[in-house]
């Protein structure tokens, strides 16, 4: 199971996702990073996703929700 809340220009995502076993429940903060114009040989799709920050686990998906809201300002404009 995934939930994602993306930002309005589509740069920065969050995952919210259940572990294995089911059990627990983590987010991922997700961030576009855009290359310069001699960089598009190797990223032809003009730069590349990289996860800066991934939480700890928590016990239910609105306890990490929460916790995402703190932790990510961005999230409290979408």
């Amino acid at each position: 199971m995934t939930k994602k809340k993306e930002c309005a220009d589509g740069t920065i995502n969050v995952e919210f996702r259940v572990s294995p076993d089911g059990r627990l429940f983590r987010y991922y903060e997700n961030l576009w990073v855009a290359v310069e114009k001699e960089e598009l040989l190797y990223y032809p799709e003009g730069g590349y996703w990289t996860c800066p920050r991934m939480s700890g686990y928590y016990s239910s998906l609105e306890e990490c929700e929460r916790a995402a809201l703190v932790d990510l300002s961005w999230l409290n404009s979408t």
